[in-house]
Protein backbone atom coordinates (compact mmCIF):
# COMPACT_ATOMS: atom_id res chain seq x y z
CA UNK A 1 0.00 0.00 0.00
CA UNK A 2 1.73 3.27 -1.31
CA UNK A 3 0.81 6.34 0.90
CA UNK A 4 0.80 9.83 -1.00
CA UNK A 5 1.33 13.27 1.50
CA UNK A 6 -0.29 16.23 0.03
CA UNK A 7 2.20 18.83 0.46
CA UNK A 8 0.31 21.64 -0.74
CA UNK A 9 -0.64 24.70 2.07
CA UNK A 10 -3.48 24.10 3.79
CA UNK A 11 -5.42 27.34 2.47
CA UNK A 12 -4.76 26.01 -0.99
CA UNK A 13 -6.50 23.20 -0.16
CA UNK A 14 -9.37 24.66 1.41
CA UNK A 15 -9.35 26.76 -1.61
CA UNK A 16 -9.54 23.57 -4.12
CA UNK A 17 -12.11 21.95 -2.02
CA UNK A 18 -14.42 25.28 -2.22
CA UNK A 19 -13.79 25.43 -6.01
CA UNK A 20 -15.15 22.01 -6.46
CA UNK A 21 -17.77 22.16 -3.64
CA UNK A 22 -21.25 23.57 -5.07
CA UNK A 23 -21.53 26.79 -4.49
CA UNK A 24 -25.24 28.57 -4.70
CA UNK A 25 -23.96 32.11 -4.80
CA UNK A 26 -21.04 30.45 -7.57
CA UNK A 27 -24.44 29.76 -9.26
CA UNK A 28 -26.19 32.81 -9.49
CA UNK A 29 -23.32 34.65 -10.57
CA UNK A 30 -22.62 32.38 -13.54
CA UNK A 31 -26.28 32.79 -13.89
CA UNK A 32 -26.58 36.18 -13.65
CA UNK A 33 -23.59 36.55 -16.18
CA UNK A 34 -25.16 34.15 -18.84
CA UNK A 35 -28.20 36.48 -18.55
CA UNK A 36 -25.75 39.92 -18.93
CA UNK A 37 -24.22 38.32 -22.31
CA UNK A 38 -27.61 37.00 -23.43
CA UNK A 39 -29.02 40.36 -23.05
CA UNK A 40 -25.94 42.39 -23.77
CA UNK A 41 -25.98 40.25 -27.28
CA UNK A 42 -30.10 40.82 -27.70
CA UNK A 43 -29.37 44.35 -27.38
CA UNK A 44 -26.68 44.76 -29.37
CA UNK A 45 -27.91 43.04 -32.33
CA UNK A 46 -31.46 45.08 -32.06
CA UNK A 47 -29.50 48.24 -32.28
CA UNK A 48 -27.90 46.89 -35.18
CA UNK A 49 -31.17 46.08 -36.87
CA UNK A 50 -32.89 49.19 -35.79
CA UNK A 51 -29.85 51.25 -37.69
CA UNK A 52 -29.80 49.66 -40.52
CA UNK A 53 -33.42 50.49 -40.64
CA UNK A 54 -33.03 53.92 -39.52
CA UNK A 55 -30.08 54.28 -42.36
CA UNK A 56 -32.72 52.74 -44.77
CA UNK A 57 -35.63 55.68 -43.76
CA UNK A 58 -32.70 58.32 -43.70
CA UNK A 59 -31.94 57.57 -47.61
CA UNK A 60 -35.82 57.16 -48.34
CA UNK A 61 -35.89 60.81 -46.56
CA UNK A 62 -33.01 62.24 -48.38
CA UNK A 63 -34.87 61.02 -51.72
CA UNK A 64 -37.75 62.58 -51.04
CA UNK A 65 -36.48 65.69 -49.99
CA UNK A 66 -34.62 65.68 -53.12
CA UNK A 67 -37.35 65.52 -55.17
CA UNK A 68 -39.17 68.27 -53.35
CA UNK A 69 -36.05 70.34 -53.67
CA UNK A 70 -36.03 69.87 -57.86
CA UNK A 71 -39.95 70.50 -57.26
CA UNK A 72 -39.39 73.59 -55.37
CA UNK A 73 -36.85 74.80 -58.05
CA UNK A 74 -39.48 73.88 -60.64
CA UNK A 75 -42.04 75.93 -59.12
CA UNK A 76 -39.87 79.13 -58.39
CA UNK A 77 -39.53 78.65 -62.38
CA UNK A 78 -42.51 78.64 -62.91
CA UNK A 79 -43.46 81.23 -60.70
CA UNK A 80 -41.14 83.72 -62.28
CA UNK A 81 -41.85 82.62 -65.66
CA UNK A 82 -45.71 83.59 -64.88
CA UNK A 83 -44.61 86.90 -63.16
CA UNK A 84 -42.33 88.15 -66.27
CA UNK A 85 -45.81 87.35 -68.34
CA UNK A 86 -47.91 89.13 -65.54
CA UNK A 87 -45.48 91.76 -65.98
CA UNK A 88 -46.07 91.56 -70.10
CA UNK A 89 -49.71 92.03 -69.64
CA UNK A 90 -49.71 94.58 -67.48
CA UNK A 91 -47.88 97.07 -70.04
CA UNK A 92 -50.17 95.23 -72.79
CA UNK A 93 -53.09 96.37 -70.94
CA UNK A 94 -51.52 99.91 -69.89
CA UNK A 95 -50.93 100.69 -73.49
CA UNK A 96 -54.34 99.36 -74.71
CA UNK A 97 -55.86 101.56 -71.91
CA UNK A 98 -53.96 104.43 -73.64
CA UNK A 99 -55.22 104.10 -76.83
CA UNK A 100 -58.31 105.84 -77.75
CA UNK A 101 -61.22 102.65 -78.17
CA UNK A 102 -61.73 103.52 -82.11
CA UNK A 103 -62.92 100.49 -83.14
CA UNK A 104 -65.39 99.78 -80.41
CA UNK A 105 -66.77 103.44 -80.59
CA UNK A 106 -67.10 103.64 -84.94
CA UNK A 107 -68.72 100.03 -84.25
CA UNK A 108 -71.53 101.23 -81.88
CA UNK A 109 -72.27 104.04 -83.67
CA UNK A 110 -72.56 101.58 -87.26
CA UNK A 111 -74.62 99.26 -85.10
CA UNK A 112 -76.90 101.72 -84.21
CA UNK A 113 -77.10 104.38 -86.86
CA UNK A 114 -80.58 104.33 -88.56
CA UNK A 115 -80.59 104.68 -92.82
CA UNK A 116 -80.84 108.53 -93.45
CA UNK A 117 -78.15 109.39 -90.77
CA UNK A 118 -74.67 110.02 -91.04
CA UNK A 119 -71.27 110.84 -89.69
CA UNK A 120 -69.43 113.72 -90.63
CA UNK A 121 -67.12 113.48 -88.04
CA UNK A 122 -65.97 111.67 -84.65
CA UNK A 123 -62.98 113.17 -82.24
CA UNK A 124 -61.06 111.65 -79.40
CA UNK A 125 -59.57 113.83 -76.65
CA UNK A 126 -58.17 111.97 -74.06
CA UNK A 127 -58.72 113.00 -70.12
CA UNK A 128 -58.00 111.07 -66.95
CA UNK A 129 -59.47 110.70 -63.66
CA UNK A 130 -57.74 111.00 -59.96
CA UNK A 131 -56.63 107.93 -59.58
CA UNK A 132 -54.65 108.44 -63.06
CA UNK A 133 -57.55 105.97 -65.13
CA UNK A 134 -57.38 107.13 -69.10
CA UNK A 135 -60.45 107.88 -70.55
CA UNK A 136 -61.42 109.59 -73.69
CA UNK A 137 -64.34 112.16 -74.71
CA UNK A 138 -65.84 111.48 -77.83
CA UNK A 139 -67.32 114.19 -79.80
CA UNK A 140 -69.19 112.92 -82.86
CA UNK A 141 -70.73 115.41 -85.33
CA UNK A 142 -73.26 113.44 -87.54
CA UNK A 143 -76.80 114.47 -89.31
CA UNK A 144 -80.35 113.08 -89.43
CA UNK A 145 -83.45 113.13 -91.06
CA UNK A 146 -85.61 113.31 -88.11
CA UNK A 147 -85.26 114.10 -84.41
CA UNK A 148 -86.78 110.69 -83.71
CA UNK A 149 -83.24 108.88 -84.33
CA UNK A 150 -80.93 111.44 -82.69
CA UNK A 151 -83.21 109.82 -79.81
CA UNK A 152 -82.99 106.04 -80.68
CA UNK A 153 -79.30 106.68 -81.19
CA UNK A 154 -78.94 107.97 -77.93
CA UNK A 155 -80.61 105.34 -76.15
CA UNK A 156 -78.68 102.65 -78.27
CA UNK A 157 -75.35 103.57 -77.46
CA UNK A 158 -76.18 104.78 -74.01
CA UNK A 159 -77.10 100.59 -73.52
CA UNK A 160 -74.04 99.90 -75.51
CA UNK A 161 -71.63 99.64 -72.18
CA UNK A 162 -69.20 101.43 -73.75
CA UNK A 163 -69.82 104.43 -72.19
CA UNK A 164 -70.22 105.87 -69.06
CA UNK A 165 -71.97 109.06 -70.58
CA UNK A 166 -73.93 109.98 -73.59
CA UNK A 167 -75.12 113.36 -74.05
CA UNK A 168 -76.72 115.95 -76.96
CA UNK A 169 -75.48 119.01 -76.12
CA UNK A 170 -76.65 120.73 -79.00
CA UNK A 171 -79.11 120.05 -82.80
CA UNK A 172 -79.90 122.05 -85.67
CA UNK A 173 -82.58 121.58 -88.16
CA UNK A 174 -82.06 123.01 -91.33
CA UNK A 175 -85.33 124.21 -92.70
CA UNK A 176 -84.73 123.79 -96.35
CA UNK A 177 -83.95 120.28 -96.44
CA UNK A 178 -85.40 119.11 -93.04
CA UNK A 179 -82.23 117.13 -92.05
CA UNK A 180 -81.17 117.93 -88.25
CA UNK A 181 -77.38 118.27 -87.29
CA UNK A 182 -77.06 117.49 -83.64
CA UNK A 183 -73.56 116.46 -82.18
CA UNK A 184 -73.23 113.50 -79.54
CA UNK A 185 -70.40 113.68 -76.60
CA UNK A 186 -69.54 110.02 -74.92
CA UNK A 187 -67.25 109.56 -72.12
CA UNK A 188 -65.99 105.91 -73.84
CA UNK A 189 -64.93 103.69 -70.44
CA UNK A 190 -61.08 102.69 -69.89
CA UNK A 191 -60.50 99.70 -71.75
CA UNK A 192 -61.59 96.17 -70.24
CA UNK A 193 -64.47 97.84 -67.98
CA UNK A 194 -67.26 98.08 -71.15
CA UNK A 195 -69.77 96.10 -70.35
CA UNK A 196 -71.88 93.98 -72.63
CA UNK A 197 -74.32 94.83 -75.52
CA UNK A 198 -77.79 95.86 -73.40
CA UNK A 199 -75.83 96.61 -70.06
CA UNK A 200 -76.52 99.48 -68.32
CA UNK A 201 -74.26 102.62 -68.81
Amino acid sequence: MRVQFDLRPAEYLEWERKRHSFSFVRLVAVLLLLAFLVSSGYYVVMAFIETQDLQSRIEVLEGEIADLESSKTALLAEIARLKEREEQFKKTLEIMQSEPPTLEVLNALEAHLERGMGVNSVRFVPSAREDKTVFYVVTVDATAAAEEQIIALTDGLSSSGLFSAVTMPSTKKDEKTGRVSFTLTLIARPFGQGSSEGGRP
